[in-house]
């Protein structure tokens, strides 16, 4: 009865042995599925972060030129306020819209409704 003994216990270790190694294998696959997954991940998030970079800087670009059109803008205005808070221009508005005149100043050519 030794030598069944023996010989089932023979022909366990093998089949035990084949399973390991199966599942060794087996492990190894799904690893490098899962490391492969990862890295086609990781392509797909560099290529969509690289979109969305050339799209940021097509639009930094666009309002740096935005911004020098609104600064050249702000210049012109900048002169135009400048003007008009000058005592020539309003002595020139008071005269030609309100009908303004200085004291003892006498106006020659008066305006029509008169």
């Amino acid at each position: 009865m030794a030598t069944k003994k023996q010989k089932v216990e023979n022909t366990e270790k093998p089949r035990t042995s084949g399973t390991t190694a199966n599942n060794s294998v087996m492990k190894r696959n799904i690893l490098v599925a899962a490391m492969t997954l990862f890295m086609v991940l990781l392509v797909i998030a560099l290529i969509v972060n690289l979109v969305r970079l050339g799209a940021v800087n097509s639009r930094k670009k666009a309002l740096e030129q935005q911004n020098a059109q609104l600064e050249q803008i702000i210049a012109t205005n900048a002169d135009m306020i400048e003007y008009c808070s000058s005592t020539e221009f309003v002595e020139e508005y008071a005269r030609e819209w309100l009908d303004m005149t200085y004291r003892g100043e006498i106006v020659i050519g008066g305006s029509e409704e008169e």
